[in-house]
Parts: C-alpha cells; structure tokens; sequence
C-alpha cells in the first residue's frame, strides 16, 4: 500500500455545478500543503474525496489505509468523556501491545523447531513492526503532550462533551487524530494536508496540486 496520497483528474459534479474539474494532487511522506480559496470553490469536497468519504465523478485517487479526516461534528455521543474520546483514539496501540504480549506467551510455551514457532515468530514480527510504526509504547504520553499542545492539558478527564465549548471539542478531535496518527491527516477547518505524522517532525514540504476548483 502506498504511503502518499495521490488524485488524479479529479471531476465531481454538484446538481449542475462542476465543483472539480481535473484536479490532481501528489502529496508525500513528510508533505505539508494547505487548501488556499474562496468559499464555495470546492476545498472541503476535495478532501471528502481524498478521504474516501464521498467518491468522485470522474478520476482516481490512491490513499494510505490510515487517512485521519477530521469531521466537523464529532462521532461521539454528547455524555460521552473526554477519558473515552482518549481511550477510543489509544485503543488501536492498546491493541497492538495486548496481542504482542500474547503472541510472546504463546512463543514462549511453543517448541522452537516446530512449524507452529515459525508461523508465530513471523507474526509476532509483522505486529512488532507495525507497533514500532505506531510508536504504541510512547502513546499514552503522546496523547498528554498533544492535549497540552493543544491548550486542553487541564481538561478534566471526567468532563463530558455536552460540557464544552465549540472550540473545546473541536481541539479534542483533532488531538484524538493525532494520538491515532494516521499516515494522512486530512482536517476540515483549516483545509490543510499533512502526510506525515504529527506531533513528531513538522517539516513542511512542497507539494503539487492541479486543475480547476
């Protein structure tokens, strides 16, 4: 699977305005590159498209397994804590340490020359590598340093969603994005593409985007 994000002659038709006329974009591992424009001029349909979320008229687009969009509302119930947006957005690294430790009994208490080892060991090295990618050991202190990055480091945990403000809960999301850290994180407000994964390195970089919008 492809690690950039890539649209190629992107059409998508709204009743009988052509929103996206041929626009293509190739952003890389490590691309920064921010949607400029009017209101109106098609920023948000391209990054629903980018992001799977609505599909296009004409045209193609290759994206990464994990593209993060940032939706305007989030999928939350409004009782729902901030404790169990951060559990929702740390389950997947919680996964990955879980199956690892189980995989390591299960090598553990396996004989070393048996078929069975050899299928375990090379699976045991499939997850390692895929939670050495998430970083899943530094996740619980990435999520505070995001909150706190983000002005919500003393934000009771217990506060439940209905509680906060717009804003509050806009910041949640995206810090729950984050901590996830998708390979292409696509937001919605600021219409900005990154597709590297934050909070780590922040290079900007150039990237190419064409057509009409």
């Amino acid at each position: 699977m492809s690690r950039a994000l890539l649209a190629h002659d992107l059409v998508r038709v709204l009743g009988t305005k052509r929103v996206l006329d041929g626009v293509s974009l190739t952003a890389s591992p490590g691309d920064r590159i921010g949607l400029i424009g009017e209101n109106g001029v098609g920023k948000s349909t391209l990054l629903r498209l980018l992001a799977g979320v609505d599909e296009p008229d004409a045209g193609q687009v290759v994206r990464p397994a994990d593209v993060g969009f940032l939706h305007q509302e989030m999928s939350f119930d409004a009782d729902t804590t901030v404790a169990g947006v951060l559990d929702d957005a740390l389950r997947a690294a919680r996964s990955d340490l879980a199956e690892l430790d189980r995989l390591s009994g299960l090598l553990s208490r396996t004989p070393e020359d048996s078929a069975e080892h050899a299928q375990l060991l090379e699976t045991y090295g499939a997850r390692l590598e895929q939670a050495e990618e998430r970083e899943v050991w530094d996740a619980d202190r990435r999520a505070a340093v995001v909150l706190a990055g983000l002005g919500l480091g003393s934000l009771p945990h217990g506060r439940t969603l209905r509680s906060l403000s717009g804003g509050q809960r806009g910041r949640l999301a995206l810090a729950a994005l984050l901590v996830r850290r998708p390979a292409a994180l696509l937001p919605t407000s600021r219409r900005t593409i990154w597709t590297t994964r934050p909070p780590g390195s922040w290079r900007s970089s150039c990237g190419r985007c064409r057509g009409r919008w």
